[in-house]
């Protein structure tokens, strides 16, 4: 009886691995002051899974990034719930290899900076292209493959075209935000519906311009039952901003599933 009892509870209870994927574009200012709503809400909750895009010039600019930035990247990487990635802009692949690679090694260089911890675990490629063609197909395998190549921990890749993607970009990818949009324009499980079936545990769900006091808890229960893989909420379509009051709301919700 007690082992049916513990294969019921097996099935009973969700099993999820929603987190919460967060680009983190603003300048850090002295002591990560700029970044604090953020680090507050990662500690908060360490059930919680974040990981976090950092940005600090539409790439990682100069080697190594200035002293906010090393000291509030390496506050992030402190954090046991929170994994870094680094920001790399493809131009919907007018931006040449060349160029994705050179950023992708300044990167890198960043896990032999010997005073702080700034590793990233992978790359945040954004302004990816959803066209479905041999030319991208090789352009963002080539990307990927790169990632994969380098000392980048994991060597987490994640592609933002931020709208439904065809099913082979899932085949260089961790992650893919498939819905990069205003609150007010998400539709829930009619949005979910126009995702490629069968990669929803690849997908990224990145709403911004909502209220901070808007209710997300109905919104993330849907993504968990269908099974999305992460998620973001926030009230600057810029994400220079960050509601303390709506990052609670999110870490709440994703906590509780």
């Amino acid at each position: 009886m007690q082992f049916i009892f513990i294969i019921y509870l097996i099935f009973a209870i969700p099993c999820h691995s929603l987190f919460i994927l967060l680009p983190l574009y603003l300048y850090p200012d002295t002591s990560a002051s700029a970044w604090s709503n953020v680090t507050a809400a990662i500690a908060a909750n360490e059930n919680v899974q974040w990981q976090i895009i950092v940005n600090p010039n539409s790439g990682p600019g100069t080697y190594p990034p200035d002293a906010n930035y090393i000291a509030a990247i390496s506050k992030l990487n402190s954090y046991p719930n929170v994994v870094t990635v680094g920001y790399v802009a493809t131009g919907y692949t007018q931006v040449s290899y060349e160029s994705l690679t050179a950023q992708i090694d300044v990167y890198e260089q960043w896990s032999s900076y010997a005073d702080a911890d700034i590793a990233v675990s992978g790359i945040f490629f954004d302004e990816v292209s959803n066209t479905a063609t041999e030319e991208v197909y090789t352009y963002y395998q080539r990307a990927s493959d790169y990632v994969n190549s380098k000392n980048l921990a994991d060597s987490r890749v994640i592609f933002n075209p931020g709208a439904p993607a065809p099913a082979r970009l899932f085949n260089y990818a961790d992650t893919i935000v498939q819905y990069e949009n205003a609150l007010s324009s998400y539709k829930g499980g009619e949005t979910i519906n126009s995702f490629q079936p069968g990669f929803n545990n690849q997908t990224c769900i990145m709403t911004h311009s909502a209220a901070e006091d808007v209710d997300v808890n109905p919104l993330v229960r849907t993504m968990v039952e269908r099974g999305i893989q992460s998620v973001y909420f926030g009230v600057d379509c810029c994400y220079q901003a960050f509601s303390s009051v709506l990052l609670g709301s999110m870490v709440s919700a994703v906590s509780a599933g």
